[in-house]
């Protein structure tokens, strides 16, 4: 009964990279990954089924115990029909048993005759949770955002439930070799401050009897995917697809993140708990989900090109730190204002910026009309620039692509 579900294409892809059909499939899986299709196609298996998850190490079990009280499993349908598995986070308890769970947005967006699921929520949908001790409750969808492919589910319990723990992440790394014994002071105290190596774990809920708990350890990885959306942080954690919008969690058993299933071409993307919280706030706030848009493309500063890299330390021997602009949308405010490319965003209205994350902070409250003051450098200045730039009408940008499943 999973088999239309297997076969659908993942909707965070929304442009074309390339034309499976005109590849053989000897030319892009592996033998691995073709017999993994065949078992893949008649039952979805469970974390357990990578051997890296088989036996996991004391540490990492207390990690998982702590969070695994608040992991979730998740059925979607159409009308009678079997629509999606997931696994989800309660991460709100409103005090009168009522719960909301955190979980990918797949579990609820609607499938198209061509096997696509589009950017609108499934007809006659209906979601069920699953808990550990297996009760469940039918869920109601309270608010949803396919640009970053999340979704919040409330149900009423019966008792009240445990939530996560939620820890924001700090991704601030420093690229600059003369600056390593630089103190950095960190804008945030309570965030985690997350570097390549260290310990996570994504953990799951499977989807039936007796709805076992999974987990598969890894470690985080400055590895680039070929997605457009920079704001997804990866894993080397080997995970399902049933536990796709389950949690992604530090050694001490913190939510750092909300992972996905990309199969086959990089283990474990996940979205940093940072965006979840900020659009689940401005829902309760406003009563609905907004994002400024501010019409470039920006990553961190250390992941650019090394050439790129070397260019700006060389001007600026000092910088350590920034968010570096990828690509400006031609006609945007950005480009109005005379943002370039490579240029390294170093401060937004005055205050250090010293990650992307912590930008995309200082930058979600703007109002349309506001005007975001930017100090930036570039190899070709012997000074920061001052880009003076007004916020857009939102929008979603057309370049945000996300994995799809084959």
């Amino acid at each position: 009964m999973h088999e239309k579900c297997l076969k659908r294409k993942n909707p965070w892809l929304r442009e074309h990279l390339w034309n499976l059909g005109e590849l053989h499939p000897d030319e892009y899986f592996t033998p691995e990954d073709l017999h993994y299709l065949d078992n893949l196609s008649r039952k979805l298996p469970k974390f357990q089924v990578k051997e890296d998850n088989t036996f996991l190490d004391i540490h990492t079990k207390k990690a998982v115990l702590k969070v695994s009280s608040s992991v979730v499993a998740l059925l979607s349908y159409t009308g009678d029909q079997e629509l999606f598995q997931s696994s989800g986070l309660i991460i709100e308890n409103d005090g009168n048993n009522g719960h909301i769970v955190l979980t990918s947005a797949n579990l609820i967006r609607r499938p198209t005759e061509e096997d696509v699921m589009e950017d609108k929520l499934a007809d006659s949908l209906k979601v069920m949770i699953y808990l550990c001790d297996g009760r469940s409750y039918e869920g109601e969808v309270c608010a949803y955002d396919f640009h970053y492919n999340i979704a919040w589910i409330r149900f009423q319990s019966d008792s009240s439930l445990a939530t996560a723990t939620l820890r924001q992440v700090d991704d601030y790394i420093n690229v600059n070799p003369a600056e390593e014994k630089s103190l950095h002071l960190h804008p945030h105290s309570s965030h985690f401050n997350i570097v390549p190596g260290h310990a996570i774990v994504a953990v799951g809920r499977y989807f039936a009897k007796p709805f076992d708990l999974m987990a598969a350890p890894g470690e985080f990885t400055l590895g680039r995917c070929d997605l457009d959306c920079k704001e997804l942080f990866m894993g080397t954690c080997k995970t399902t697809r049933c536990g796709e919008g389950g949690a992604l969690i530090n050694m001490s058993g913190e939510v750092i993140g909300i992972t996905f299933y990309y199969e086959f071409r990089f283990p474990t993307p996940f979205l940093p708990i940072n965006i979840a919280h900020k659009c689940w706030e401005h829902f309760k706030r406003y009563g609905g989900l907004w994002r400024p848009s501010l019409g470039f493309k920006a990553t961190n500063f250390y992941t650019a090109d090394i050439y790129v890299i070397e260019k700006v330390i060389q001007k600026f021997p000092s910088i350590c730190n920034g968010v570096l602009v990828e690509k400006v949308i031609q006609g945007s405010s950005a480009d109005s204002a005379g943002l370039h490319l490579n240029d390294v965003i170093v401060q937004c209205g005055g205050k250090t910026v010293h990650g992307f994350l912590e930008f995309l902070e200082m930058v979600w409250d703007k109002k349309v009309g506001d005007v975001l003051q930017l100090s930036v450098v570039r190899p070709n200045q012997n000074d920061p620039v001052l880009v003076n730039m007004v916020v857009d009408e939102v929008a979603v940008e057309k370049f945000n692509r996300w994995p799809r499943n084959h």
